[in-house]
């Protein structure tokens, strides 16, 4: 409708253009478990984590499953959907805005993605992403004693690479779950080291996202907010931004090439922090590459419900042309 109230907003791709998930749905609304378990399968191992992301956005909250007998991945990707509509069931809003009717829908929800992400645990030890969502269950409901430890020896038994795994355990470490700005910043750059892609760079960059977040909208210590605040004002500050960048750059171009999910993750990100600095020249080649793909995370942080418009004013401000609608 664009008459009265003028040009009608831009829908958000809640696929966040990963190309596998609405002919996955398909699948999935048919019943197909082996030929859907089958595809999660072959995918990296972050594509697969960004994958059930988005099929858990398009599906719909509490779908039947196809019998998860039909594969041994089918348990994975039954706790990962779980998971992502326990998240839908709570909202995206900060806990002062969350009602106790989403809390307890979201907790049903969640309870029952950690009991198939621990069969799936058990069925395809091996698969990363299981992991990660592991750690975002444990997000929303708290972790049993000594869960945070096993899910990340499980982690790192995989052999597995998976920088959304590494981001999940990450947040699963920020302050505005259970952690402390100290600990989220060790588990980035811990993560970083000796890591296989210029994709694992960006986790640094994702942490001074969230510790902006935290600083500026929960943190309720005024010493250490007004502390942040004269930091990021800091000389220091910005060369190591830049620096982080300038590493990001050298390593992306050396290769090795990221998958689908790793390259969404790492330029959305650093398209994030740089546009939160203001600095427009580093920030124009991220945005580049984005393209259309925006990831709802970290973008809703500053955009909220508008994340094309944000991004159509960035790319403006950039020199770079118009999306095609």
């Amino acid at each position: 409708m664009l008459g009265l109230f003028g040009k009608k907003k831009a829908a958000f791709d809640l696929t966040e253009g990963n190309r596998h998930v609405l002919p996955s749905l398909a699948l999935l609304e048919a019943g197909k478990g082996r030929e859907l378990a089958e595809l999660y399968a072959g995918l990296a191992p972050a594509d697969r984590l960004h994958f059930l992301d988005g099929l858990g956005q398009v599906s719909e909250i509490g779908a039947p499953l196809p019998p998860l007998s039909g594969h041994p991945a089918l348990y994975a990707l039954a706790g990962g959907l779980h998971y992502v509509w326990a998240h839908r069931l709570r909202g995206f809003a900060t806990a002062d805005r969350t009602s106790d009717a989403q809390v307890t829908d979201m907790a049903e929800m969640a309870a029952v993605a950690e009991d198939l992400l621990e069969a799936a645990a058990q069925a395809t030890p091996g698969d990363s992403a299981l992991h990660g969502f592991r750690f975002r269950a444990m997000m929303l409901t708290g972790a049993p004693a000594g869960g945070f430890e096993a899910a990340t020896a499980d982690l790192r038994a995989t052999g597995e690479a998976n920088v959304l795994a590494e981001l999940a355990r990450m947040n699963y470490l920020a302050p505005k779950w259970h952690g402390s700005v100290g600990e989220m910043h060790a588990a980035a750059e811990n993560a970083m080291d000796g890591a296989p892609n210029a994709s694992f760079l960006a986790l640094k960059a994702r942490a001074w996202i969230e510790e902006w977040l935290y600083q500026t909208a929960m943190n309720d210590n005024e010493a250490e907010v007004a502390a942040f605040r004269e930091k990021v004002k800091s000389d220091a500050l910005r060369a190591e931004i830049a620096g982080l960048d300038d590493q990001f750059r050298q390593r992306f171009t050396a290769g090795p090439e990221l998958s689908f999910a790793e390259a969404g993750f790492a330029h959305n990100n650093f398209a994030v922090l740089l546009t939160l600095f203001r600095d427009k020249v580093r920030l124009k080649p991220h945005l580049s590459a984005i393209g259309a793909t925006a990831f709802q995370t970290p973008w809703g942080y500053i955009a909220g419900r508008n994340v094309p418009a944000m991004i159509a004013r960035l790319r403006a401000e950039t020199g770079l042309p118009k999306l095609k609608a």
